[in-house]
C-alpha cells in the first residue's frame, strides 16, 4: 500500500473505500470514517471513542502527512 505514489489517493476514495471501511482503519467497531469530496481531492475524518485506536490513528495520520510532505519536495 505504501508504493502507491499520488495517486494512491485517488483509489480510496472510489473503489477501495466503496463500502466505508479501509483495511487501514479497521481495528475498533466503533471507528467511523466520513469522506467528502473537495475540488482538489478528499478530505478523511477518521473518528473512534476507543483510546488506543486514537493513537494508533493519529501516528498513521501523521505519516501519512510525512509521506505527502516526501512526495511533494
Amino acid at each position: 500500500m505504501m508504493g502507491g505514489g499520488p495517486g494512491m489517493m485517488g483509489g480510496w476514495g472510489a473503489g477501495m473505500m466503496g463500502d466505508g471501511a479501509c483495511p487501514m482503519f479497521m481495528g475498533a467497531t466503533n471507528t467511523k470514517m466520513e469522506v467528502k469530496k473537495l475540488d482538489k481531492g478528499v478530505s478523511m475524518t477518521v473518528t473512534s471513542s476507543d483510546p488506543a485506536t486514537v493513537a494508533r490513528l493519529q501516528k498513521m495520520a501523521e505519516a501519512m502527512r510525512l509521506m505527502h510532505e516526501a512526495w511533494n519536495q
